[in-house]
């Protein structure tokens, strides 16, 4: 079965549909967390992602302009005090809510996001890519490995065991 898609920088009224499909996938993968709560990237993601130079989102879009998958960068902010001075801040980007609808995946649609992301990362001017995951996430991990990423630091805390990962541009 072809899958066809187009993956396009989210703007304008696609916003609100990419929101909603980000929500609904977070609430998938992350059931502890609040469904009604919007974390401030989507609450303000005109400004988070629309009208920002070193900041964009991506999604995959079906014929039917059904979202199918999306993946944001963002300038990573040294929000995690465990990986201070591991990078340098004005250069690394942040990947984050790479997500696929799970009758998706496993058509190449991860591959062609995370692409596109890291060829307009380095038009950006970055030089490295950082992002973190969880174990429970079965499939990010071997995901994440295989676009070359390495793991940087493995935290032992029980409920969710991050993971931080990086990759050079």
């Amino acid at each position: 079965m072809k899958q066809t898609f187009t993956i396009k920088k989210v703007e304008g009224e696609q916003a609100g549909k990419v929101i909603d499909f980000v929500m609904s996938m977070r609430q998938d993968l992350f059931p502890m967390l609040s469904p009604k709560q919007l974390p401030a990237d989507l609450l303000h993601f005109d400004r988070h992602y629309q009208h920002s130079e070193k900041s964009f989102f991506l999604a995959a879009f079906a014929e039917d302009d059904t979202v199918l998958g999306t993946i944001g960068i963002c300038p990573y902010d040294g929000r995690f005090d465990q990986l201070s001075g591991c990078y340098d801040l004005s250069a690394t980007a942040e990947v984050v809510k790479c997500y696929i609808n799970p009758n998706r995946r496993r058509l190449g649609l991860g591959t062609a996001l995370f692409q596109e992301a890291a060829r307009l990362s380095i038009k950006a001017g970055y030089r490295t890519l950082y992002l973190h995951t969880h174990p429970f996430l079965s499939e990010a991990l071997p995901f994440w490995k295989a676009k070359g990423f390495e793991e940087r630091l493995r935290e032992a805390d029980p409920v969710w065991g991050t993971i931080h990962m990086d990759k050079p541009l």
